[in-house]
């Protein structure tokens, strides 16, 4: 579920793709407050309607979104689970600094500068 480092090409937290998800502010404000966010990539699209089939057979959290979340000091619900209970180390995340450094660049690349 941790085992993704850095964002994927597609990461609308990739440093420059936010401007190509534009995400409202509504939807980046679900997701920072979420309690966790799976990456895309690992999503079952075809399953999407069914909340029990749609993480896939090996769901993954989305890289780029816990590296900013880990450089503004505020893990989601499911990091901190895993930090606390298996020990797990957010450190390694994001080695080549790919995604934005902290969430009002987020914010700015997706067009708002809403907090």
């Amino acid at each position: 579920m941790f085992d993704l480092k850095r964002p994927c090409q597609d990461c609308p937290f990739r440093i420059g793709r936010g401007e190509t998800f534009a995400l409202s502010p509504q939807r980046l404000h679900e997701i920072r407050q979420g309690v966790a966010f799976q990456c895309h990539r690992t999503v079952d699209y075809e399953h999407f309607d069914d909340p029990e089939k749609r993480c896939g057979d090996r769901p993954q959290q989305c890289a780029g979104l816990m590296a900013v979340l880990m450089r503004e000091g505020e893990p989601n619900a499911i990091m901190q689970c895993a930090q606390r209970l298996a020990d797990i180390d957010f450190s390694g995340l994001d080695p080549r600094g790919e995604a934005y450094p902290s969430w009002a660049a987020v914010l700015a690349a997706h067009g708002t500068s809403k907090k």
